[in-house]
């Protein structure tokens, strides 16, 4: 059988690990740590497996919740237990704590052992097929969502890509790979809004100072996004980090529930301190600096490792587009590109907004703008920050800003 045939192996009891890694080693490749705070670290560096066998009872923290912590860590590693303890009650919470796939007891012989061995390895292979069969099926449907966030609260799009390009800064900096529930929990953030009242939506986005019930009206719109995202199948990761994404590492917040620190999706940590720092920032040419403290003033709030991670890799960010590889064009409308980002608000002949400064152009927005270029005036351009190309490949007709 071919894809991910490694598995990890957590005793305290090396005559347990080296018997067992005797046996598997046959037929999948192995890991042994003696204890489940090298199983996290192995985890770490090592991973992903494709299953874990823990013990339940060890020194400093037990199987279950060892397990526990991999099913948030490494979803699609399949996690089975292996105890002398034959009460029901633990193999009952191991199902539900650890969200175990097997529960098996000691002495396994060894041909026990091998068959449930591969029936986890088949296990985390139809979870990671259907993993990707999600990301790919999912992309059309997050694309629309994204589209209609565009063309119908162009500000609140803006807020989605500077936080989408934010948490990826932030991943890198805590040496994570970015995980579909954060990235599609970033783009569609702002999601929510399209509930609220217009004119509200646009004092929220420009930074006017809100009611407590226009407040309340903000923050329970991650609610309303959830209630949206949920229509999809599949989505309900993705649902959960976007419903809590206004809630604080202290538990203070939107909802007003017991759910605080950890047991908060990571995607929610994130998305939370980088929603604050934009409402901060919110305005011309931000003080990162001076954003960064007065975040800092509320820390409790947040994730402490989420918070120094900003620090240190936000500081030079441009809250639009605008870096040492991007050039400022005036593009007439039939030689805009998808990835172009507009430098300038557009608007109708009525000065209703159209797309916002910091809208990263798609297909779809695109073709709007050509509508409103045959409406206006076929020789209007447009005002876009597009990444720098050799000169042999720039257009002729595009006219630098002077």
């Amino acid at each position: 059988m071919s894809g991910n045939r490694t598995v990890l192996l957590v005793d305290d009891d090396t005559n347990v690990l080296n018997a067992a890694a005797r046996v598997l080693r046959k037929v999948v490749d192995v890991a042994t740590v003696n204890s489940p705070q090298l199983a996290l670290e192995k985890i770490k560096t090592s991973g992903p497996f494709a299953v874990v066998v823990s013990d339940q009872n060890m020194p400093g923290m037990d199987g279950i919740k060892l397990l526990g912590l991999i099913s948030k860590k490494a979803p699609s590693t399949t996690r089975i237990m292996l105890t002398g303890d034959n009460d029901q009650k633990t193999a009952v919470k191991a199902v539900n704590d650890g969200r175990i796939f097997r529960f098996i007891g000691k002495p396994c012989d060894s041909e026990s052992l091998q068959k449930v061995i591969e029936e986890g390895i088949a296990h985390h292979q139809t979870l990671v097929a259907e993993r990707e069969l999600l990301e790919h099926t999912l992309s059309g449907s997050v694309k629309m969502l994204v589209d209609i966030i565009a063309l119908s609260r162009p500000h609140a799009h803006v807020r989605a890509s500077v936080i989408q390009r934010w948490a990826r800064k932030i991943s890198r900096a805590l040496g994570t790979k970015p995980s579909l529930e954060q990235g599609v929990s970033a783009m569609l953030c702002t999601l929510g809004y399209l509930t609220l009242p217009d004119r509200l939506a646009e004092r929220y986005f420009v930074g006017d100072a809100l009611s407590p019930e226009e407040m309340r009206q903000v923050n329970e719109a991650a609610s309303q996004a959830r209630d949206l995202v949920l229509n999809i199948p599949r989505m309900e990761g993705i649902a959960e980090a976007i419903y809590y994404c206004r809630k604080g590492f202290d538990g203070s917040g939107f909802p007003n529930d017991e759910i605080e620190g950890e047991s908060l999706p990571e995607a929610s940590r994130v998305l939370c301190a980088l929603i604050d720092l934009a409402e901060i920032a919110t305005g011309d040419q931000p003080n990162f600096e001076a954003c960064i403290t007065e975040l800092e003033q509320n820390a409790p709030r947040y994730d402490p490792r989420i918070l120094g991670a900003m620090r240190q890799v936000l500081g030079g960010d441009q809250v639009f587009a605008g870096t040492v590889d991007v050039e400022r064009k005036k593009v007439p409308a039939a030689r805009l590109l998808s990835g172009d980002t507009l430098a300038t608000d557009v608007r109708d002949g009525e000065g209703r907004l159209l797309l916002a400064a910091g809208s990263h152009l798609s297909p779809i927005t695109i073709k709007r703008l050509r509508a409103v270029s045959v409406m206006n005036s076929p020789d209007v351009h447009f005002d876009v920050w597009r990444q720098s190309v050799p000169a042999s490949a720039s257009a002729a007709a595009d006219e630098p800003v002077s």
